[in-house]
């Protein structure tokens, strides 16, 4: 029931996350679990990792959301009912209480891993920023939907759970992404729109929010073909090189803002 991932540690303040990005299922989960692998691949947030290659800190989970959900409160992170899972039926039937205590005691332990992430990053640079990498689906009613770009933003930005204290960065890390372009267009940057941020920005501000900000960075995904799963690798690489640009800007942006450790 372990959940799987993948850590590099690179040094430096800025750590990527892609709690989504995984697809795997513990075998003693395939046989009660009742979704199909492209159902839960529409749900989960394909290449979301590739976006992590930022020669930064980074941390991948490949283990899916469906077996336990790092970004819900630990009594919500395995989907028991449909309301909690976009309506799907999740299980043949329920995990059994051993299994359940399993799941939560791996949800504990990469929370754990994070913080010691974190706490290293304060130790030795005074400060940490997480880039909090997520995707989203923006044609619900079916693959030949026509976006709706004015409630679904290219990207969002996710920044509720913050302290005040980290505004400024926030502005700048906005508008920077604002003053690029993708695919020779403006990119269309909003702030807490679709989404404001989940529970593991909240988990890591609670406990860490004077020494650190987590964007919780939403692509729609428009990178990919959200029914079918197939990637523009093209484009994915455009949304990483945009990331990668924007780690120095961002950590010259903290300097400028709050000075040195």
């Amino acid at each position: 029931m372990e959940i799987e991932y993948v850590l590099e540690e690179k040094g430096g303040p800025v750590l990527a996350l892609a709690i989504h990005d995984g697809h795997q299922i513990a075998p003693q989960l395939s046989p009660i679990m009742s979704l199909s692998e492209s159902e839960r691949l529409r749900e989960e947030d394909p290449y979301t990792g590739m976006l992590t290659d930022l020669d930064t800190n980074r941390l991948i989970i490949k283990t899916s959301r469906f077996q336990v959900d790092l970004n819900r409160p630990i009594q919500d992170s395995v989907y028991l009912r449909p309301d909690q899972a976009w309506g799907l039926n999740v299980w043949k039937q329920p995990p059994t209480k051993t299994i359940l205590a399993q799941l939560k005691q791996s949800y504990h332990y990469i929370q754990k891993v994070l913080s010691g992430m974190i706490e290293k990053s304060i130790q030795q640079n005074g400060y940490f920023i997480i880039y909090d990498i997520h995707s989203y689906n923006a044609k619900r009613s079916g693959p030949d939907e026509t976006v709706d770009t004015y409630a679904n933003p290219e990207i969002n930005i996710g920044t509720i759970n913050n302290k005040g204290i980290w505004r400024p960065l926030i502005d700048s890390f906005v508008k920077y992404l604002k003053e690029h372009n993708i695919n020779e267009n403006q990119i269309d940057v909003r702030e807490n729109v679709k989404f404001s941020g989940g529970y593991l920005s909240k988990w890591v501000t609670s406990k860490y929010g004077q020494k650190g900000c987590v964007l919780s960075i939403e692509f729609r995904k428009d990178f990919m073909n959200e029914w079918t799963g197939t990637p523009n690798l093209d484009h994915i690489e455009s949304l990483k090189k945009l990331l990668r640009s924007s780690v120095s800007y961002i950590k010259n942006s903290y300097q400028s803002h709050y000075g040195s450790k």
